[in-house]
């Protein structure tokens, strides 16, 4: 079963599903929250959360702020009037949409975790995260710095920003055309796009997040699944280094598939899937605990 939900970030709601199994015997149940990638919506992962579901597991799954069913970002006019008094006021705004923040889908999927967890059915001691592709490096990166996630599963992430000195002075004077009001609206929207992805990354917020960093924090089993010919990023910096990195201080295992990004929800949905829910019922459920 499944039920639309609103969930409030920062101000703004996010249009959200849960999925619970059809029959949850009025126990407390393990859960997953799902995190889609750059450009992607929450009817993308239904058929994931809808797997976890009969699996025994609740599940959410939403739009980041600005995307699909969620509320926009609003910004106020350069010219109208500083808004110095507490209360409700009138004026118009832009509304602005599909840009590509790390920063605030952080802030998104904090909330998300929050309403999960605020649901009766849910056992707080049994749950989890999982991502896919930009959202892997968000549920890696979110997995370092909550400590009630018991596992995560990461699959065809993408985990860091390019390296070097022209993507950080790109970023940098991204960043002061922002502080300076040089983007109209201030949210730039069009620009820095990239070949055959949806939206406008916010290359100034990317500059500060670094999931392969974050990774090094990381304590609770991981899974890291990589299509073996990705060619949106260089795997061994990416996932292969973040396991790497992960399997110093947790336990962590590494899979890939004989396929390019997009293939891993096709051709390879089955396996990668199947070795998810393997991971979670051996993180989340094998120890037998209930509440």
């Amino acid at each position: 079963m499944n039920k639309p939900v609103i969930i409030w970030s920062e101000g703004s709601r996010l249009a959200a599903d849960l999925f619970l199994p059809d029959e949850p015997h009025g126990r407390r149940l393990p859960a997953i929250l799902l995190c889609h990638g750059w450009g992607g919506l929450k009817s993308h992962l239904a058929v994931y959360a809808r797997r976890f579901a009969r699996h025994g597991f609740a599940c959410l799954v939403f739009d980041y702020r600005g995307w699909g069913e969620s509320d926009g970002r609003i910004v106020a006019p350069a010219t109208g009037p500083m808004l110095t008094t507490a209360g409700t006021h009138t004026l118009d705004v832009r509304v602005v949409r599909e840009i590509v923040d790390p920063i605030d889908q952080l802030l998104d999927i904090r909330n998300a975790f929050e309403f999960l967890a605020g649901e009766d059915v849910v056992d707080t001691a049994r749950m989890a995260i999982w991502g896919t592709s930009y959202g892997g490096g968000h549920a890696v990166h979110f997995t370092s710095i909550e400590d009630r996630v018991r596992c995560v599963v990461a699959q065809i992430g993408g985990y860091d920003h390019p390296q070097g000195d022209d993507f950080k002075q790109l970023a940098r004077s991204r960043a002061q055309k922002k502080a300076r009001g040089e983007f109209d609206p201030a949210l730039p929207q069009g620009v820095d796009t990239v070949p055959g992805l949806k939206g406008t990354p916010d290359v100034a917020k990317m500059l500060g997040h670094r999931a392969v960093r974050a990774a090094a924090n990381v304590r609770v089993p991981s899974l890291i699944i990589d299509a073996e010919h990705e060619e949106l990023v260089d795997r061994s910096q990416h996932g292969r280094l973040v396991y790497e990195t992960i399997r110093q201080n947790a336990p962590a295992d590494y899979i890939t598939y004989p396929c390019t990004h997009y293939g891993v929800y096709d051709a390879y949905y089955e396996p990668s899937s199947q070795a998810a829910v393997a991971w979670f019922h051996k993180h989340l459920v094998a120890d037998g605990r209930q509440s």
